[in-house]
C-alpha cells in the first residue's frame, strides 16, 4: 500500500500548467513544448525546453514551476525546490505551487515542511482535495493517525469516489486495530493470572484473518488479531481469543468455540507466537 501511495502522491500532486500567464508567441511555444516533453516522459527535453524559457522570460514564474516538477521527476529534489522557491518569489499565489513543494518536501522526509505547505495549499484552494490526501500521507509518516483520517474525510468528502484514500483509510484503521490488539495481548501477558489463549487461525491475508475474527464476534467470543513478521519479511495474522488461568480452563473454552464456531482452536501459552 504505501509503494502505490507514494506513485500516487507523485503524479497526482504535480500539475503543469498550461495558460496561468499571457505568453509573448514565443514564449508560449516553448512552454507548450516543454508540457509535451512532459507528457510523453521526455522529462530531460522538457527540464531542457523550460530552462530555454526561462532564458528569454526569467520572470516566468510557471516555467520555474514546472522545470521543478520535471526535476522532482528525476529525483532531483534539491533542484526542485530551489525552482519551486524561485517561482514563491515571482508569482506567490501561483496554483499547485505549495503542494509541488510538499512533494519536494516530502522525498526529502522533513514531513512537517511538507505539511505547513500543503496547509498554505488548501488555505488558497479548500477544494484541493489531493492536497488534503497528501497532508494526511505525512502525518501518517509522523504517527499522527487521528490527523490523517481527518484529512482523508476531508478528502472523501470532496471527492468521495477517490479510490487511493479509501484504500489509505483502510490501511490507517487496520494500523489503529493491530496496535490496540498487541495493547491487549501484552495486557493479558502481564496479568499474572493469565496463562493461556485460544488460537483460530494464522493468516498471510489480513482480509481473511478480519473474516475469522468477525465470525468469533458473532459467536459470542471475543478476538483479537496480533501481526508477526517471519524470516521472508511476510506478515501474518494470527487470531486468538481468550485468556485462562490455567490448560482446564482454556480446554473448556476449547471444547465451547469448537461447538459453536465448528473450528479447531490451538491452545497457546500468553505471550508466545
Amino acid at each position: 500500500m504505501k509503494k502505490i501511495i507514494f506513485i500516487i502522491f507523485l503524479s497526482l500532486s504535480l500539475s503543469l500548467s498550461f495558460h496561468t500567464i499571457v505568453f509573448a508567441e514565443t514564449e508560449k511555444e516553448l512552454f507548450d513544448k516543454g508540457v509535451l516533453f512532459f507528457k510523453q516522459d521526455q522529462v530531460q527535453e522538457a527540464i531542457n525546453t523550460f530552462s530555454k524559457l526561462i532564458e528569454i522570460a526569467p520572470g516566468n514564474a510557471d516555467a520555474y514551476k514546472n522545470r521543478g516538477v520535471s526535476y522532482i521527476k528525476q529525483g532531483k529534489i534539491d533542484l526542485a525546490i530551489k525552482d519551486f522557491e524561485k517561482a514563491k518569489e515571482l508569482f506567490p499565489e501561483l496554483k499547485g505551487l505549495y503542494s509541488n513543494l510538499g512533494v519536494a518536501w516530502y522525498y526529502k522526509k522533513d514531513y512537517e515542511k511538507a505539511i505547513k505547505n500543503y496547509d498554505i495549499e488548501i488555505e488558497m484552494e479548500p477544494g484541493n482535495h489531493v492536497a488534503y490526501f497528501n497532508r494526511a500521507l505525512c502525518h501518517g509518516e509522523l504517527g499522527r493517525i487521528k490527523k490523517a483520517l481527518d484529512d482523508i474525510s476531508k478528502t472523501l468528502k470532496l471527492k468521495p469516489d477517490f479510490y487511493w484514500a479509501t484504500r489509505y483509510r483502510t490501511n490507517l484503521l487496520a494500523g489503529q486495530q493491530e496496535k490496540e490488539d498487541i495493547k491487549t495481548e501484552i495486557a493479558v501477558k502481564q496479568d499474572p493470572g493469565a496463562m493461556y489463549t485460544l488460537q483460530t487461525g494464522a493468516f498471510l491475508n489480513q482480509t481473511n484473518a478480519g473474516k475469522m475474527k468477525t465470525r468469533l464476534l458473532n459467536n459470542g467470543f471475543d478476538s483479537r488479531i496480533l501481526v508477526l513478521k517471519d524470516s521472508r519479511n511476510r506478515n501474518w495474522y494470527l487470531v486468538r481469543s481468550g485468556s485462562y488461568a490455567n490448560q482446564d480452563e482454556a480446554q473448556k473454552a476449547f471444547l465451547s468455540l469448537k461447538d459453536k464456531v465448528g473450528i479447531n482452536p490451538m491452545i497457546r501459552p500468553v505471550g508466545t507466537w
